[in-house]
């Protein structure tokens, strides 16, 4: 049987599952990320744990790579 090993979790890739609404606002195409999940690669590197918190209408799922926002102070 093969030894399990698991990752520090600063080290897990990560992404973020989004619903895009699309609206057209004084004649302009405008859309709205709403974020609906996340979703973990299986270690084999052949699939995806998906959970949602929401499903969008339209059953159209985006799923992006995390990318943490910067948090420090601006001076």
């Amino acid at each position: 049987m093969a030894k399990k090993t698991t990752k520090p979790a600063s080290d897990v890739t990560r992404f973020t599952a989004y619903s895009v609404r699309e609206f057209e606002r004084n004649g302009e195409t405008e859309r709205d990320w709403m974020r609906i999940g996340v979703a973990f690669p299986h270690e084999d590197g052949k699939g995806f744990n998906l959970s949602l918190h929401a499903i969008p209408v339209d059953g159209k799922v985006v799923v992006r790579l995390f990318e943490p926002k910067d948090e420090s102070p601006q001076e």
